[in-house]
């Protein structure tokens, strides 16, 4: 397999990943919305932060590691965003 080719098959893995954590974080968020809102809101800083830092380690390691960087990112957002959703009740609208 060519290096093209693992890269597309490592990034599609990734989709996946993304796919069945995305569900799992949702399941652990409940129904509320606010709280929703609040982990959408990490989740999307998170990638934005992912994507940013690909940008500086793009030029350092001579390859494109944004799919990587931004499932790095949506992880560490959610992380933040953690903190503080669990301070909502669960059952919140």
């Amino acid at each position: 397999m060519s290096h093209e080719g693992a890269m597309l098959a490592t990034r599609i893995a990734l989709v996946g990943l993304m796919i069945v954590t995305a569900a799992v974080v949702r399941t652990f968020i409940g129904p509320s919305r606010k709280r929703g809102y609040v982990m959408l809101a990490g989740m999307l800083g998170g990638m934005s932060f992912g994507v940013m830092m690909n940008a500086v380690l793009s030029g350092w390691l001579k390859t494109d590691e944004s799919a990587p960087c931004a499932v790095f990112g949506m992880i560490l957002g959610w992380t933040v965003a953690w903190l503080f959703a669990k301070r909502i009740p669960r059952t919140a609208n």
